[in-house]
């Protein structure tokens, strides 16, 4: 098998562009109903459910494709998977736009559902591991940390475009610059590589491992929290006898705190990425904790949580890594973002039917007990991790 050379240190523009083009297409597709959901159900008349579930959707078809893509990475020198992303998600939008009837608005979502496989995080993750190898984890980072700042930017951004064009010419605005910008900026960052011949240990060993599956239900487990803490936030708070207006201060605090969590994982560089899942998961508990025993700590819960849910996203790109390292890496993230993902879409039905059933306390009292699950799940990772290193070096 053929191994990549890993690259010397990146380059900040290649940290800049590939920063900008995670904000472009997140923007694009995974927060673009933040801001078009009202006008498209007030022109059509299609219900929540209907216009979310399409979300869903497409969380479920980037989840399943994913580790396809990734062992298309693995195996392609030029690895043009992410080259096409922008085109893919225009088309997406375009249909969207032009949807008269739902069945065209599913239609788009499924394609922006495959875009999204392409060259959202895990997509990117994996590129970025094959091409920077064991140099990855910081790049990941600085990436993830530009990132973060993909809702500040693409909802000020899109709400100025529907007010301006209608929601319609919105897709379509949104279309274009993702057709114009991603192909060369993307193609600037993963150029051809000069490759070696080695000799490299089956993939599947990596995938009958006892770490792969704990690394599996770890994600999943931390997707499910993300996505139902977030989606249900507002209910969760007025549920504690909050204002709206207290709720949208407090709720302001989300996205600055997940961009802080990357600043605080370069000045602890030094930290092991098993450590960091450690300190993520128990903030996350935390954070969760606060908000569950008195309204009155809900502002420093947030934060909190939003710190330790910062660094879960930067975790799924680097944990993989300091694990598996570069060799299968970009397999080893394809199969490790389809059941999180899939678990993303139902997240948010499965939250909605809780609360509706038991009640806010019962649901967070079930975040809290499988966020205690994620920190048995890490140590059994850490120890796993331990025995792996011993064996090696006998």
């Amino acid at each position: 098998m053929e191994q990549l050379i890993e690259n010397s240190k990146p380059p900040y523009i290649v940290l800049m562009l590939s920063g900008l083009a995670q904000i472009l297409l997140w923007g694009g597709s995974y927060f673009l109903l933040s801001v078009l959901s009202g006008p498209i159900m007030q022109e059509t008349g299609w219900s929540y459910q209907q216009v979310y579930g399409c979300l869903s959707l497409a969380l479920l078809i980037s989840g399943l494709l994913l580790p396809g893509i990734g062992k298309m990475i693995q195996q392609s020198e030029k690895n043009v998977i992410l080259h096409y992303t922008g085109i893919v998600m225009g088309i997406g939008l375009i249909m969207i736009g032009l949807a008269k009837s739902y069945l065209l608005f599913v239609l788009g979502w499924v394609v922006i559902g495959v875009g999204m496989g392409m060259g959202l995080y895990d997509a990117l993750f994996a590129s970025l591991g094959k091409l920077y190898g064991t140099k990855a984890k910081k790049v990941i980072v600085w990436v993830t940390l530009i990132a973060s700042l993909a809702p500040s930017v693409s909802w000020p951004f899109t709400s100025f475009l529907l007010q301006q064009s209608g929601w319609r010419h919105t897709c379509f605005a949104l279309a274009g610059i993702l057709m114009i910008v991603i192909y060369p900026v993307h193609k600037y960052i993963f150029q051809p590589t000069i490759k070696t011949a080695t000799v490299a240990p089956s993939a599947n060993v990596a995938f009958r491992s006892k770490i792969f599956y704990l690394l599996l239900a770890n994600f999943t487990i931390g997707a499910i929290i993300t996505t139902g803490v977030v989606v249900h936030l507002i209910d969760i708070l007025s549920a504690k006898k909050i204002g709206m207006s207290t709720i949208l201060f407090i709720v302001a605090f989300l996205g600055p705190s997940q961009s802080a969590a990357r600043t605080l994982e370069l000045m602890m560089a030094n930290r092991s990425a098993v450590e960091m899942a450690f300190i993520s998961t128990f903030a996350m508990l935390l954070g969760i904790g606060l908000l569950f025993f008195h309204p009155s700590l809900a502002t420093i819960g947030i934060i909190i949580f939003g710190v330790g849910n910062g660094m879960r996203s930067v975790l799924r790109g680097t944990l993989p890594l300091a694990i598996y390292g570069p060799e299968h890496y970009p397999l080893v993230i394809g199969r490790l973002a389809r059941m999180p993902l899939i678990a993303q879409a139902a997240a948010p039905f499965i939250g909605g039917f809780m609360i509706q059933q038991f009640g806010t306390t019962i649901y967070l009292c079930s975040l809290c007990a499988l966020l205690l699950i994620n920190l048995v799940l890490i140590w059994n990772i850490k120890s796993y991790e331990l025995q792996l290193q011993k064996s090696q070096l006998r």
